[in-house]
């Protein structure tokens, strides 16, 4: 929405600008960001601060001399350029790091680009070989961490060409710490060893919970697929919602407009950097949120949220969010506790006590080996919620995810009898039928015609429905869902 407003403003600035500055037709700007290219050409560069800076004009509305060149963070001075505009993938990317940590969801090739480093295989490695500079200060520690965003690339490209750059780096005592652990981690991985790539976990002797809860959802973040291609991904259809404005409004584009436009799209790749660089790295191994209903219209549910780690809690503990970032959003109101290697958090300031018979009773922390677990006791009030639904009773529920190709998901319902196992198993039957009657008839063509959504809804409609003693189980598969068809079907809907 933020994008969109931008653009629209961006749009009626045109009748602003200078007779003199040359401008293109809006359909000619909107074709090249559509055929994959950019609203300009940017200038860059890192500032004394670390911070990564472009050259910015669209506020003064014209062009700047060469040798008067004006830069600014892309950020923002407090990153509340980056907060307020980088919408919801943007969010996402500092909460949800997949098997990484919060640095590995920057976007590479936007972030190594802006500062001129070459990021094929040969170049990342020469990169690592370098003379370092001291590291010291701001400046410094942006730098180390451009060199562990590059061991991250080389690790996901599985070059193994690279050992020898990381066994010298994780072996130079002179390094920071943070640095040699990456090298040394990444070594590891591609070496294939499992000794040093081992994740923290929750202790049940530690793990506070409340006397009663309504549901809890346990995440193993090694197990999760590698999410560092979703800031690209924000960049990109940032450049499209704003593309498809500029066409339907028509008329002409400045450079300036073009420069705004495009650093709007920016703000999404580098966030995550922006964020470890200023405020401290974060790298989730197990996390466990619990839900709890509250008679509150404002927050209707309390939610606490665990996780086994490590973090930078020094600087996490000084970071200081952007004005306004606070205000009015209840989940601000609570309580965080950060240490080295373990996070506690809670909407309402309360996340309960160390309860290990709960724990070992529900089975909170067992391995099923899969990368989500979600549990719904039999207490629960969701289901008294769900009753609109019209479905059998039961007694726990339990939802489990596992990444891969296929992905799998397994839903397993334990009823109090053998008949309300198989009355859930009819009411599933029952809501596939009436989905993929609905699909039918409301799925937009642009999605209708994919193959890949078409593929995705086969195997919702081939969903296993089972049902032995007092228990239903449903089980779907999900195949050949890559990012790449995820970001052809997210690009689809800005087809003209």
């Amino acid at each position: 929405m933020k994008k969109t407003c931008f653009a629209l403003a961006v749009v009626g600035l045109s009748t602003l600008v200078a007779a003199q500055e040359q401008t293109e037709p809006g359909q000619v700007v909107a074709d090249r960001v559509m055929k994959g290219g950019w609203f300009e050409k940017t200038r860059w560069q890192r500032g004394d601060d670390g911070s990564l800076e472009m050259h910015y004009f669209a506020d003064v509305g014209g062009s700047i001399p060469d040798g008067q060149l004006r830069f600014k963070p892309v950020l923002g001075e407090k990153l509340e350029n980056g907060f307020q505009n980088s919408g919801a993938v943007g969010f996402l990317s500092l909460f949800c790091h997949g098997n990484g940590d919060l640095l590995s969801m920057t976007d590479v090739e936007y972030h190594f680009g802006a500062l001129g480093v070459d990021t094929s295989d040969v170049g990342m490695r020469q990169f690592l070989i370098v003379p370092p500079p001291s590291f010291e200060g701001q400046r410094g520690r942006a730098e180390m961490l451009d060199r562990m965003l590059a061991i991250d690339v080389l690790t996901r490209r599985n070059c193994k060409s690279a050992l020898g750059e990381l066994r010298v780096l994780a072996a130079n005592e002179k390094l920071p710490a943070a640095l040699r652990e990456r090298a040394q981690r990444a070594s590891a991985v591609l070496s294939g060893e499992t000794k040093g790539t081992e994740r923290k976990r929750l202790d049940a002797a530690t793990l506070n919970l409340p006397a009663a809860f309504d549901g809890c959802v346990l995440v193993d973040h090694a197990r999760l697929p590698d999410l560092g291609w979703l800031t690209p991904l924000g960049r990109r259809l940032g450049a499209l919602v704003t593309a498809q404005t500029i066409v339907m409004a028509g008329g002409t584009i400045s450079p300036a407009m073009c420069n705004g436009a495009q650093s709007m799209c920016d703000v999404v790749s580098e966030l995550p950097f922006g964020v470890a660089h200023q405020f401290g790295n974060v790298r989730i191994d197990q996390s466990l949120l619990v839900i709890s209903a509250k008679a509150d219209p404002e927050m209707p549910v309390a939610l606490s949220w665990q996780a086994a780690g490590e973090f930078e809690a020094e600087l996490l503990k000084k970071a200081e969010l952007p004005a306004g970032i606070e205000r009015n959003n209840p989940i601000f109101g609570g309580k965080l506790e950060v240490v080295a290697d373990r996070v506690v958090a809670s909407t309402d300031g309360s996340v309960g006590k160390p309860r290990p018979a709960m724990v070992e009773k529900l089975g909170l922390l067992e391995d099923a080996g899969c990368a989500i677990r979600a549990i719904v006791p039999a207490n629960s009030k969701l289901w008294p919620a769900l009753a609109f639904l019209k479905l059998p009773s039961a007694e726990r529920a339990e939802l489990c995810i596992t990444f891969g190709d296929p992905g799998v998901i397994t839903l397993q319902v334990q009823t109090r009898d053998e008949e309300t196992a198989e009355a859930w198993v009819a009411a599933g039957k029952e809501m596939l039928a009436q989905a993929k009657a609905m699909f039918a008839q409301e799925l937009p063509p642009v999605f209708a015609d994919s193959p890949d959504v078409q593929q995705l809804l086969a195997g919702l409609y081939a969903a296993q429905l089972s049902s032995k003693d007092a228990s239903a189980t449903a089980r779907i598969e999900v195949k050949g869902m890559t990012p790449a068809k995820i970001k052809a079907l997210c690009e689809r809907q800005f087809q003209w």
